[in-house]
């Protein structure tokens, strides 16, 4: 959870609130992590992983208007910016 928080700038204890709400949604699930029994690792279900997959399509096709005047090189480059700020 300090990971998640850290990663999404939130708080230490609001991501568990984030994770219940999602787990009783069935999008998410937590599991022991075997390598460090202190450790509870939080994993997309099937369920989460196919909303996932619908929402990101959804965004390609919002953006594929603005995205579709690029040429090549500049897709590439957005594609390393956004990265950059994303990760």
């Amino acid at each position: 959870m300090t990971d998640l928080a850290a990663f999404l700038g939130l708080d230490k204890s609001t991501p568990s609130g984030l994770i219940d709400r999602a787990e009783r949604r069935g999008l998410l699930a937590r599991g022991k992590n075997p390598g460090d029994g202190r450790v509870v690792d939080v994993f997309m279900t099937p369920v989460g992983l196919e909303l996932a997959d619908r929402v990101q399509n959804e965004i390609r096709r919002a953006l594929a208007p603005a995205t579709g005047r690029l040429d090549p090189h500049q897709r590439d480059q957005l594609v390393e910016l956004l990265e950059l700020i994303i990760i």
